[in-house]
């Protein structure tokens, strides 16, 4: 009530307010500052007398308040330090070894604090984390906050992201008022090196230890198991300290050309390859909603996708990832290569593949005569693809900023309805047969707790829980309008005039607090795929389960195409039946984006000149009247921004034909271009110009 009234009487003037709010502050922060500066002083004196106890028991808590929050119960954190107390401890230990440090420093009490102020924020930062996607969190969420922080409206309310930005400024401004004002004490250099050194030496025996004997666990395959098993302080470290794929032991060059030999041994001709066009369809957080138990609905909201599996195809697609990770999925469906061998949680598109250009389908597909293109209803810049997709051999990249007609749903991502027009224009702008990368995002969370819209789909069966039930509402009524582009695409392409082959398969599960037990087939970790043609290319091919990064090559297989299909392709084509199949998997992964390139006989792929959009936006007429300018030209799109000899302008669009800029000057001569900016403004690529001519 005293905050109603607070606002009422600021919104009328009264300065009284004003002055009562300051002197509340003013006290508040004279008790708070008492209240810590006691009990700083007490922790001050506890800790100068017995600095390692003190910083041992202190890890004990931190690491079990750390994990209490990052399996939301206390119960479970009570389980995992007796039921598993090695591993318990050995996560303890990984936090001592950080506050360790404060014995060599004079104002180690500031050192103790900052470092246990970090273990707890990123404790609770992974119990946040994990309320809203099963995936827990790894150093390499710290790489895509950039990405994040693109969308994290769509996570967070205006006041949220406030009060967050609010708290971290608080507590990096004590962090450095503690640092100056923090008392000093004596160090013993010898002894406290000795303590420090103690705990180093520990640590550095512990963990190899535990690893060789299978204490902690080595399999970071299913990342929400792993570290659940081996426990956060630890499996965060693992995350910060390890990058890329570990080079494999007594790898080289002979290795290498082993390999390639089998490989020859065992390669077959073409066998009747007819290079029909190839579209993937990469379905957003897509999966058969009705193998949830105990949940039903009052329509089937995937009955084109659902049909196709009884026609085509089909099966269970393992992903990397569950409720997020899209990249991850793409990154293995595309390169061949699995990102079980990489860091846990790491995403190769942000840590590597900027950089590094490798072998992938489009490469494949380039070099047996393709023209390849990626699309995507999000910004270009989403994951760094503006970026990855030349190194991975795209020659086009239909991003939104490139598409037309576009609508959005009710949390603002584009709806996966704009791809029948988009798909077709692509395939329209090439003479050759075209490989189609198509990454929808209409179904993307996370799923809104409130109610929002009616989609006239009824969920029964969650009747207890009305956020998860709202939840399950918005995302039924997502993917029932994404399912009508798969059925949408299928009828047209059905009676198009070039064989045409489309994959269809759910990037990962989507983040609806699934657990195991909850699905009636299937696990976490399988979305579902299907393979579809116009012309029977799939005529009597048997249903099959299949790994993210097998797909390309078992869809080589089905077609025909045997040969030029790249070393990752062959490996799958012809040592998957091999007991050391995984093995030579994770070689020639490594080989690819860290080591020699020996499979490619020290030849490198080349990054592709790769253009944004199938059509050239073009600037055809400049015209001012009074101070308006009008720009004319050819498909221009919301995301067009007029420039002046370099300068941005606010630019109003009117249609693809026609840009307008208010109140502007402009003189003879000067270059009018139209750029393609994302809504950070940053430009994406730029029109040739036209001079103004009065």
């Amino acid at each position: 009530m005293g905050i109603k009234v607070f606002f009422k009487n600021l919104k009328c003037g009264t300065k009284n307010v004003w002055l009562k709010t300051v002197n509340a502050l003013k006290t508040a922060l004279m008790y708070t500052a008492k209240f810590f500066k006691t009990v700083g002083a007490r922790l001050f004196s506890l800790y100068c007398k017995r600095p390692l106890v003190f910083c041992i028991i202190s890890a004990v808590i931190i690491a079990f308040y750390i994990e209490t929050v990052s399996r939301h119960s206390l119960w479970e954190s009570l389980k995992f330090t007796f039921l598993s107390p090695l591993v318990f401890l050995c996560g303890a230990l990984i936090v001592l070894s950080t506050l360790a440090i404060s014995l060599i420093l004079k104002r180690g009490i500031a050192m103790y604090t900052t470092m246990s102020l970090v273990w707890i924020l990123l404790g609770t930062t992974n119990g946040v984390i994990l309320s809203n996607r099963p995936s827990p969190f790894a150093a390499a969420d710290l790489f895509i906050l950039p990405t994040v922080l693109e969308i994290i409206t769509v996570y967070l309310t205006v006041p949220e992201i406030i009060i967050i930005v609010i708290g971290i400024l608080a507590v990096i401004t004590g962090i450095v008022f503690m640092w100056i004002k923090a008392p000093k004490r004596e160090i013993s250099w010898k002894k406290d090196l000795i303590k420090l050194g103690s705990v180093a030496s520990l640590l550095g025996a512990i963990i190899p230890t535990f690893l060789a004997t299978g204490v902690i666990s080595k399999d970071y395959s299913d990342i929400v198991a792993a570290y659940e098993r081996n426990g956060f302080p630890y499996s965060f470290s693992k995350s910060t300290f390890t990058r890329g794929i570990t080079r494999p032991s007594g790898y080289s060059k002979k290795w290498v050309s082993d390999v390639l030999d089998r490989i020859d041994e065992k390669k077959t001709e073409n066998d009747g390859f007819t290079a029909p066009n190839i579209i993937y369809v990469q379905l957003e957080s897509l999966f058969d909603i009705n193998k949830v138990k105990g949940v039903t609905f009052s329509e089937d909201p995937t009955p084109n996708f659902n049909a196709l599996k009884e026609s085509c195809p089909s099966g269970f697609l393992s992903v990397p990832l569950i409720g997020s990770g899209t990249a991850n999925t793409e990154f293995e469906i595309l390169t061949g290569m699995s990102t079980e061998y990489f860091s846990p949680g790491e995403y190769p598109y942000i840590t590597i593949m900027r950089d590094t250009v490798c072998e992938s389908t489009p490469f494949v597909l380039s070099k047996n005569g393709y023209k390849t293109h990626a699309m995507h209803n999000n910004t270009g810049v989403f994951y760094d693809r503006h970026l990855v997709y030349p190194n991975l051999g795209f020659d086009t990249f239909t991003s939104i900023e490139y598409m037309y007609d576009v609508e959005y749903n009710e949390l603002g991502w584009a709806k996966d309805s704009v791809y029948l027009e988009e798909i077709q224009r692509t395939l329209e702008s090439t003479p050759e047969r075209d490989f189609v990368f198509t990454v929808s995002v209409q179904p993307h969370g996370e799923y809104p707790a409130e109610k929002v819209g009616d989609y006239g789909i009824t969920v029964s069966g969650l009747d207890h829980d009305e956020v998860l039930k709202n939840m399950y509402s918005y995302y039924v009524g997502q993917i029932r309008d994404t399912d009508k582009l798969v059925g949408e695409l299928t009828e047209f392409y059905s009676n198009y005039s070039e064989d045409t082959v489309i994959v269809f398969y759910g990037d990962h599960l989507p983040a609806l607090m699934l657990d195991e037990d909850d699905l009636s087939e299937g696990n976490l970790y399988q979305t579902e795929y299907i393979l579809w043609s116009n012309f029977g290319a799939f005529e009597n091919v048997p249903d099959k389960d299949i790994e993210a990064f097998q797909l390309s090559a078992y869809l080589f297989e089905l077609l025909g195409l045997n040969e030029n299909i790249g070393v990752i392709g062959s490996v799958h084509r012809y040592l998957s039946d091999e007991e050391d199949y995984r093995e030579i998997l994770y070689l020639m992964g490594y080989d690819a984006l860290f080591g020699k390139n020996y499979s490619n006989k020290g030849s490198e792929y080349v990054p592709t000149e790769m253009t944004f959009g199938v059509t050239d936006i073009k600037v055809t007429g400049v015209a001012l009247d009074s101070e308006t300018l009008t720009v004319s030209g050819e498909w221009f799109n919301p995301f067009s921004v007029v420039y002046i000899n370099g300068e941005r302008y606010e630019t109003k669009y009117v249609s693809r034909e026609k840009l307008v800029v208010e109140a502007v000057k402009i003189k003879k001569g000067n270059m009018v271009t139209v750029a393609q900016e994302t809504d950070d403004k940053e430009a994406l690529s730029v029109s040739a110009g036209v001079a103004y001519v009065p």
